[in-house]
């Protein structure tokens, strides 16, 4: 039934070189979609373009920095060039941060709210002509800290949070349009290696391995996501432990506080 309802659906999804958006873009594939990768970093972008058209499947990659309204343009345009329609944009591409916020150089906060709220915005705004042909699905990759502001990750946390008001923004506005607006808040994930954040000062910092910790594999958060559009559900949150920290916030919000400043230091060597 899964397979008939992705078959011949063409879907875009942005960061997805590598980690969830590559996983997601090879669970759609066998599903029967036509994919549409995009990254900014060309080689990735075509190594993994290469593994989904070695398996049989139809995609393309598109490179462009989502920052960018130009390059915004090219992917959207590209994409209906060459298949005629856009039926699921997945906006995936993001980037986390590190270090309190007195610490952060200001040119780190636009930069953070560029990468993980208008770089879903600029492909969204574009793409809706489509999806209104189509009735199509629209889906922003969220985080579990895009529920809660967490210390050592506050750029991060403001700027997946944004997310939640547009996504429920949207839900209204779009509904008499036939389109399925839906977010999936992530919990800890195992990266990649070359999986990076942001430092306070602007540089990139090597995310560590998360061997070890209770974390999900991109192919699990990429199941979760593809039933999320099949299923064409609003609101998803991720792990047992996503789950108990939203039902926490909201039940307990002056007992979260209390833990959150006794765990400051705890958090922030993990996050080292």
């Amino acid at each position: 039934m899964q397979n008939r309802f992705f078959a011949g659906k063409v879907a875009i999804i942005t960061g997805s070189s590598m980690g969830i958006g590559k996983a997601t873009a090879f669970e759609l594939a066998a599903k029967g979609a036509r994919i549409v990768l995009n990254g900014r970093n060309r080689e990735r972008l075509a190594e993994t373009e290469a593994s989904l058209l070695a398996q049989g499947y139809e995609a393309i990659s598109i490179a462009g920095d989502m920052r960018s309204i130009d390059d915004c343009h090219r992917l959207i345009e590209g994409t209906v060039a060459r298949f005629g329609r856009i039926d699921i944009l997945i906006n995936n591409a993001g980037k986390s941060s590190r270090g309190y916020f007195m610490e952060q150089d200001p040119a780190v906060f636009k930069e953070m709210m560029e990468i993980n709220f208008l770089g879903c915005l600029y492909p969204t705004k574009l793409a809706l002509p489509y999806l209104e042909q189509s009735k199509g699905s629209i889906i922003f990759i969220s985080s579990v800290a895009g529920i809660r502001g967490l210390p050592e990750t506050s750029l991060y946390c403001a700027s997946k949070m944004a997310l939640t008001s547009m996504a429920e923004s949207l839900r209204v506005e779009l509904h008499t349009l036939g389109i399925h607006v839906g977010i999936v808040y992530v919990g800890i994930t195992h990266n990649e290696p070359g999986k990076t954040v942001i430092a306070p000062d602007g540089s990139l910092l090597e995310l560590k391995d998360r061997e070890g910790r209770k974390a999900q594999s991109p192919q699990q958060v990429a199941r979760a996501i593809v039933a999320h559009v099949r299923k064409r559900k609003f609101k998803q949150v991720l792990t047992g432990l996503g789950k108990l920290n939203r039902l926490a916030n909201f039940l307990f919000p002056r007992l979260v506080d209390k833990i959150l400043v006794q765990s400051m230091e705890k958090i922030r060597r993990m996050n080292q």
